[in-house]
């Protein structure tokens, strides 16, 4: 992460706008907004003062070594991760399910040596692509759950519209991989492809909505502690 990104981190981490951030060190919104931007890079003096606001030391903000900027970096590394795999693995089945009903379609009629051998070959192929269904699934549920735990056990501070933003953009990829492939199959129709998509979207909303909820109840467990 760079500069820019580590402090727009710190902040959020903080709970702080940008507003209340602005005050504390006498800028105004709009020169920490181009500072969080990397428009503008802060000087030696300023950042000591973005060091006491957010209670770390220089190294935090200049190579990101607080624990909860590694906690954001493995976030980060984990979504990307996440998002690839789970799109260029949709990718890849529907395209293989494509090309198998485009090359291997068994012709009407009796059942001759070579179609018998063709259909072999197709079933082997068919097997190759239940079997990227299942793992397209687990991905998305194991790495699914990976996500949500690196955000909660890392207290790592994400806003809502970012998580919402990635998960569309995910669900988007997820089914802009599979929709061209499912209305242009000659053999198979639509839910043959979409079913599973569909699926992993669902997954990822429900342990989504985890995640939302778990910041409230949280912020309710850590107040009651803090009471006691």
């Amino acid at each position: 992460m760079t500069i820019n990104q580590n402090l727009r981190q710190l902040r959020l981490d903080c709970g702080m706008t940008q507003e209340q951030v602005a005050g504390k060190i006498g800028l105004t919104r709009q020169a920490l907004s181009s500072y969080e931007s990397g428009r503008t890079r802060p000087d030696i003096e300023m950042l000591m003062r973005l060091c006491e606001v957010y209670n770390t030391d220089l190294d935090a903000i200049l190579y990101g070594t607080s624990r909860t900027l590694k906690a954001a970096r493995r976030v980060k590394t984990c979504a990307t991760s996440l998002f690839i795999l789970l799109t260029a693995l949709t990718f890849v089945r529907s395209a293989l399910l494509w090309a198998v009903n485009h090359t291997m379609a068994i012709p009407e009629g009796p059942m001759s040596p070579e179609k018998m051998a063709m259909f072999e070959t197709r079933r082997r192929y068919i097997a190759v692509w239940e079997a990227m269904d299942g793992l397209l699934l687990t991905i998305a549920l194991f790495g699914g759950l990976l996500l949500a735990a690196l955000l909660i056990g890392g207290k790592c501070v994400v806003p809502v519209r970012q998580k919402l933003l990635y998960t569309a953009a995910l669900a988007v990829g997820i089914l802009l991989a599979t929709i061209p492939f499912a209305y242009t199959d000659p053999v198979y129709g639509p839910p043959n492809y979409l079913i599973t998509p569909v699926l992993v979207i669902f997954r990822l909303l429900f342990i989504l909505a985890a995640i939302l909820l778990s910041g409230p109840i949280l912020k309710w467990r850590d107040s009651r502690r803090f009471r006691a």
